[in-house]
């Protein structure tokens, strides 16, 4: 096991001023090596945290480059680094807090055919991925390996946080994602933070309570409870806490399965409007994150739910005989209108007709 640097002592000399925290810790910190999944609005404070606290060698998966729409939660970009590669900009802002950290920076998405080769020799693998497919995968992957896998989760003012570790060389009775998650959800049946909004600083608290599990440990302090789940609530400032089980008729992951991402249009697909006319349902904070071209009408679900006489006044206003495309998000809200309307339409010759799959599987990205 390596020595610390004596400056590296130094920087991190008030931690092993802490009871129970002193050179052994600082040293087991050193010696550590951790994988994130994701330099996003958890992966970012995460790292932050981690490359301050002094572990020595951090890896880092992201094939993302930075968004002006990201900056507001993940915290180790800024406004100057929009449309940089995130894992160039990671790699800056984690040397500047910790000289001579060894950084494996990898500019690639974390798939079945490379996940267990990344997993050599990582003491601990944490998920700050925003995507139920890449979550599966990580779990999966974690499970085949024996590694401890710290996983978190946001959406609007809450988050989830759990340490989960099962699989070759785990402890008696370990605990996995899959044992409160048996099946990987519907992608499209759960709102991203692009559609349902996130606190930003909501991802620093959960990113840090993160953090904190991995810094415990790998420094063999406090209390490490696999599959105890804590639920963050930000409006309340609450914890509560549930302890999974491990399911005795699961069957360890050997293998990987199939890992359903969300659909997506392809470049070049043509509008899924063909033609038609397009009413949209979403929120003006949505409109501005992405669009469908073509879209000719606009209006909030928000509004016409308060108001439905606006709603009314829209179809109206249509062409008699036209053929008009509703979408949203995901296709709740656009249903919802369809449903709602389809009669007032109908009378005047109209087809509503809702967008399966919305903006999320065919809409293009506004902002770069």
């Amino acid at each position: 096991m390596r020595d610390v640097p004596h400056n590296e002592l130094r920087r991190t000399a008030r931690q092993m001023n802490l009871p129970g925290f002193g050179a052994e810790q600082q040293r087991a910190l050193h010696n550590a090596h951790v994988l994130v999944i994701g330099a996003g609005g958890l992966g970012c404070p995460v790292m932050q945290a981690l490359a301050a606290t002094g572990v020595g060698h951090l890896s880092v998966i992201d094939d993302d480059t930075v968004s002006i729409t990201n900056i507001h939660r993940q915290i180790l970009f800024g406004a100057d680094d929009v449309g940089r590669k995130k894992v160039e900009v990671v790699g800056e802002r984690l040397e500047a807090l910790q000289p001579g950290i060894e950084l494996s920076l990898i500019d690639a998405q974390f798939n079945t055919r490379d996940a267990l080769e990344l997993l050599k020799g990582v003491d601990v693998l944490v998920d700050g991925s925003d995507t139920f497919a890449t979550k599966f995968l990580a779990a999966d992957a974690a499970e085949i390996a024996g590694v401890p896998l710290v996983w978190g989760s946001v959406l609007r003012y809450r988050g989830d946080i759990a340490l989960w570790w099962s699989g070759p060389g785990a402890p008696a009775g370990g605990v996995g994602l899959r044992d409160l998650y048996p099946t990987q959800p519907d992608p499209d049946s759960v709102p991203d933070c692009a559609t349902a909004g996130v606190l930003g600083v909501t991802t620093s608290v959960v990113g840090g309570l993160m953090a904190t599990e991995v810094v415990k440990l790998l420094a063999g302090v406090g209390e490490s409870v696999v599959g105890k789940l804590r639920v963050y609530d930000a409006l309340t400032a609450s914890v509560r806490a549930f302890q999974v089980s491990r399911d005795p008729a699961r069957e360890l992951v050997t293998g990987f399965g199939e890992y359903k991402e969300a659909a997506c249009a392809l470049p070049g697909d043509p509008s899924p409007l063909g033609g038609r006319l397009g009413v949209d349902v979403r929120e003006a904070h949505e409109k501005a994150l992405s669009d469908i071209p073509g879209g000719t009408h606009h209006l909030p679900t928000s509004v016409w739910e308060a108001d439905p006489g606006t709603a009314a006044a829209l179809i109206d206003s249509l062409p008699e005989g036209a053929d008009v495309v509703v979408y949203c998000a995901a296709g709740a809200r656009s249903d919802r209108f369809v449903e709602c309307f389809q009669d007032r339409a109908s009378a005047r010759g109209i087809t509503l007709t809702s967008l399966t799959g919305g903006t999320n599987r065919h809409g293009i990205e506004l902002d770069g």
